[in-house]
């Protein structure tokens, strides 16, 4: 058993995340006859890290297991990858609001952005900002299913461009549930949602390479990415699908500059890639 878990690690690991995570998304969505507990529902990503971590000591080790783990730990990376980080994703998403509103004349509603219907917390937005920030580091475990697991194995094999499009197309992908339900707007294609995450693989692959396979850096980067969407008035010109056609643009365009700053093997002009045999 050992034997064939090691063989095929990518690919028991993959079905087994998306067999447990599409369960609960699934269930959540109203496909499926049952519904998962809230607390189930609202932690979907713990899956990812438990399964990463039990597939690793199956086939690798506990030493392995507890080195993947202590990677969420990961903060000595220089100052500079903390900014981007925290900051390249939020500005994208700014970038693509102002262009639209210049595109389509349409004013900025800064006033009722998505965290408003989210939490109807009575509170100044910035007193929101650090404990959502917190929430989203805390329930997404995504991180180290795509960049702890599936990436490093992919590098392994190829280049770090080849393995950043194909866990872009797997990461796209997962989210299939979400089209079905009513989390994704009915607006967005799924070719067009799967095109922009094989550009946020990239500067995903690009973060994780050059920060040693600092799982924290990547989980910051996925969580302000997502506050971001939650603090800015994202939706204000939603009409026609323009600003998230200008975002996937903007990302893309990033994706390039990055390819083509620190080369399309390593993605990273600093660190060598990360590789898991």
């Amino acid at each position: 058993m050992k034997s064939f878990l090691t063989r095929h690690s990518l690919s028991v690991g993959l079905v087994l995340m998306f067999l447990v995570t599409w369960t609960i998304e699934l269930s959540n969505a109203g496909v499926l006859p049952f519904k998962v507990p809230f607390v189930v529902a609202l932690t979907v990503g713990w899956a990812f890290i438990f399964i990463s971590l039990l597939m690793t000591w199956l086939t690798l080790g506990k030493g392995e297991m507890a080195r993947l783990f202590m990677r969420f730990f990961l903060w000595r990376v220089g100052w500079r990858w903390h900014l981007v980080a925290l900051l390249l994703l939020p500005a994208l998403q700014l970038a693509s609001i102002l262009l639209t509103s210049w595109l389509t004349g349409a004013p900025v509603d800064y006033s009722h952005p998505m965290i408003r219907e989210v939490a109807p917390i009575d509170a100044p937005l910035l007193a929101l900002l650090v404990p959502w920030m917190l929430f989203e580091m805390l329930t997404n475990g995504e991180e180290m299913g795509w960049r702890g697991y599936v990436l490093p194995r992919l590098q392994a094999r190829h280049s770090a461009l080849v393995a950043s499009l194909v866990v872009g197309v797997i990461w796209g992908l997962w989210h299939l549930p979400k089209f079905l339900g009513s989390g994704m707007n009915s607006e967005r294609s799924l070719a067009w949602f799967i095109v922009a995450h094989l550009a946020l693989a990239i500067l995903y692959t690009w973060l994780y390479n050059s920060t040693r396979g600092s799982l924290l850096l990547v989980t910051l980067f996925h969580a302000s990415g997502n506050t971001a969407g939650m603090f800015l008035p994202v939706s204000f010109a939603v009409a026609g699908g323009v600003m998230q056609n200008l975002l996937i643009v903007l990302i893309i365009l990033a994706a390039i500059i990055v390819t083509v700053a620190t080369g399309p093997a390593r993605l990273s002009r600093v660190e060598e890639k990360q590789v898991q045999e």
